[in-house]
C-alpha cells in the first residue's frame, strides 16, 4: 500500500483545490492519504473535512493531523511514523498528480525490488524563470553559460560536482540523481537508515534543498539509481503562499544550506569543486540578485551564514 504525504501550512485554497482532488481521480485505490498542516489556523482542517466522506465512498483512508512541529523536514520526519504504507509518497500541496500516478509507482516498486526512490516526471505551470526579474531574457542568458560551461545540458535529474542539482527542461523519465519533494515516493524503510535533515530549518521553516539532499543521499547510501516514471505526471503550481520572502535570512539559508548538504554527500563520497564560476558561491549569489534580491540583503545573508557555520562546527 502507498501513504500518500502532504505537508503543508497556510495553503487551504491548494490543498482543495490542486492536491486532494487529484489523488480524489486515482485509478486505483489503494492507498492512504495523510495531511500534516502547520497553519496558523483552521482553514485547511475544513478544506480537508469536507474530502472525508468522497474518500471513504471510494474506499480510501484520508487523516488529518495538527504537526506537533512546524518546519518542513521536522514535519515529514514525524509524518513517517504514523504511516501504513510499503511506500511513502509525497506530495506536495500545490501539485497534482494525473490519474494513473499512484498506479505507476505501484507498478515500480513492484517490479523492481532493489528500487529505492523514485517520482513522477514534473511539469510547472509557472517555470521557475518567469521568477526571475533582472532581464527578460536571463533564460537564455543562463543556457549559454551553462553550455560554455559544461556542454549540453543534463538528460536527466543531476548533481553537479559542486554538489549543485540541476534538471533538464522539461523533465525527463529515467534515471535521476535526486528528487523533487513535489512528488517523490520511497519505501519505507528507507527511513530507518535516513531523514530529513532539520538542520536545513535554521533560517526558516521553508527548508530550502531538502528535497534534493534527502533523495541524492538515498542514491549515495543504497548505491543504486533513482528513478523517474515513464507513465504519469504531476503538475507543480507553484504557489506563492507561505514561501520565503526576500531577505537577508533567504539570502543565509541558500548559501548556509547549499554548504550543509556538500557536506552530508561529502560523508558518503568526496566532491571535487571545480573552478567555474556558475556552480560557485559567486554563481550562487549571481543568481540572487537576478531573482531581484538586493545586495545588502545579500551581504547581510552571507554574515549570517558564515556565523551559522561556525557554530556549528563547533557543536
Amino acid at each position: 500500500m502507498i501513504s500518500a504525504v502532504i505537508v503543508t501550512r497556510n495553503r487551504s485554497d491548494a490543498i482543495a483545490s490542486i492536491s486532494l482532488p487529484s489523488l480524489l481521480r486515482q485509478d486505483m485505490a489503494d492507498f492512504e492519504v495523510f495531511v500534516w498542516d502547520a497553519s496558523d489556523d483552521d482553514s485547511t482542517e475544513r478544506a480537508v473535512l469536507q474530502f472525508k466522506r468522497p474518500f471513504e465512498q471510494k474506499g480510501i483512508s484520508l487523516f488529518f493531523r495538527r504537526g506537533a512541529r512546524q518546519y518542513l523536514a521536522s514535519t515529514r520526519n514525524d509524518s513517517i511514523h504514523e504511516t501504513h504504507g510499503d511506500v511513502i509518497f509525497f506530495l506536495d500541496d500545490d501539485a497534482e498528480i494525473s490519474s494513473d500516478g499512484l498506479g505507476a509507482i505501484k507498478r515500480y516498486f513492484g517490479d523492481f525490488a532493489w528500487l529505492r526512490g523514485m517520482g513522477l516526471p514534473l511539469h510547472d505551470v509557472h517555470p521557475r524563470l518567469d521568477r526571475y526579474v533582472a532581464h527578460p531574457f536571463f533564460g537564455a542568458f543562463r543556457d549559454l553559460i551553462f553550455r560554455f560551461f559544461f556542454g549540453k545540458p543534463p538528460r536527466y535529474r543531476k548533481i553537479m560536482n559542486s554538489t549543485r542539482n540541476v534538471t533538464p527542461f522539461p523533465d525527463s523519465p529515467g534515471i535521476a540523481e535526486w528528487l523533487t519533494g513535489a512528488c517523490m515516493a520511497y519505501r519505507k524503510s528507507v527511513f530507518e537508515d535516513i531523514s530529513f535533515d532539520e538542520g536545513l530549518e535554521r533560517f526558516g521553516g521553508y527548508a530550502l534543498g531538502e528535497d534534493y539532499d534527502f533523495s541524492h543521499r538515498v542514491w549515495l547510501r543504497y548505491g543504486e539509481p533513482l528513478l523517474i516514471s515513464i507513465s504519469g505526471f504531476a503538475v507543480h503550481h507553484n504557489a506563492q503562499t507561505a514561501r520565503m520572502p526576500k531577505g537577508p535570512d533567504k539570502a543565509a539559508a541558500f548559501y548556509y544550506n547549499t554548504a550543509r548538504i556538500r557536506d552530508g554527500f561529502k560523508a558518503y563520497r568526496p566532491y571535487k569543486l571545480p573552478p567555474f564560476l556558475w556552480e560557485l558561491r559567486a554563481g550562487l549569489t549571481l543568481s540572487l540578485l537576478m531573482q531581484g534580491m538586493s545586495p545588502l540583503d545579500l551581504i547581510r545573508g552571507c554574515l549570517k551564514a558564515r556565523r551559522a557555520r561556525r557554530e556549528t562546527a563547533r557543536a
